[in-house]
């Protein structure tokens, strides 16, 4: 998303964010409104956009320690490791001496690093390619474990990689991390879902543990209707079915709020 500038932050001709929206619900898991949460790209997003341009030499920027440069690794045609660089270390605990050579889906994303699942690689190896064949691919959600064990979500950008004569040598990309704040959002929601989800599951075992006797009660009074009953034992059982339909009504307007407030 790219936001205009305004005030003190008009010399910026423009400010780019990664946004996640994330719907918010109510205990009975309706949508109640919606939350957007940002993070601010645009330095990177700039630095991304000067290297995709960039014709010639590109090494001194992709093994640059500057921290404005995002984590990067290359493919050639064969899909193979052509470029990893520090921010790709730091990012998976592999080194570059490593991963070069091998490749990307399987023995890298797959092997080395390791993804949920065979859709996982299903889904990278058709984006991977996918570049390779000149199709930019941006913000793709992807996700990996690294050296350590632990789970890496991040957003990748593939872009077609040329050479001086324009013609398609491989892919390079790119990964966005998502900002703390941004996972911790996302982590929020999905705390708040499973929440709704638990407290749905309470209020139908307990509408469920009251309706078994309800029905048990209706199907006794009904068979004492079809007996031969004295004008005393007709009113209690009328006084009974008018119970019943009072249990009935409270059992469908229940709610877990309307339990919670007594």
């Amino acid at each position: 998303m790219m936001l205009k500038t305004f005030g003190p932050q008009k010399e910026k001709k423009a400010v780019i964010l990664v946004v996640n929206a994330c719907s918010s619900r109510d205990f009975t898991d309706n949508i109640v409104g919606v939350c957007f949460v940002g993070q601010d790209v645009t330095s990177q997003k700039v630095v991304m956009d000067n290297f995709i341009r960039i014709q010639g030499d590109y090494r001194s920027i992709v093994q640059s320690p500057n921290p404005l440069i995002p984590p990067i690794f290359a493919s050639d045609e064969s899909a193979c490791c052509s470029e990893w660089n520090a921010a790709m270390e730091k990012l998976t605990g592999w080194t570059r001496d490593e991963v070069l050579g091998k490749m990307l889906v399987g023995e890298i994303f797959g092997g080395c690093c390791r993804l949920k699942g065979q859709d996982a690689v299903t889904k990278f190896t058709i984006v991977l390619h996918s570049a390779i064949d000149g199709q930019d691919i941006e913000k793709f959600p992807f996700a990996f474990f690294d050296k350590q064990g632990k789970y890496v979500e991040a957003l990748l950008t593939a872009n077609k990689r040329t050479d001086a004569d324009g013609r398609i040598t491989g892919s390079f990309c790119f990964l966005q991390i998502a900002s703390s704040e941004l996972l911790q959002a996302l982590e929020v929601q999905r705390q708040q879902e499973r929440k709704c989800f638990a407290r749905l599951k309470e209020l139908a075992y307990i509408r469920q543990e009251i309706k078994n006797p309800l029905y048990g009660m209706m199907f006794t009074r009904k068979l004492l209707e079809e007996t031969d009953l004295s004008d005393d034992q007709k009113q209690f059982v009328e006084t009974s079915a008018v119970c019943e339909r009072q249990m009935q009504r409270v059992i469908d307007d229940m709610d877990l709020e309307s339990l919670e407030d007594g």
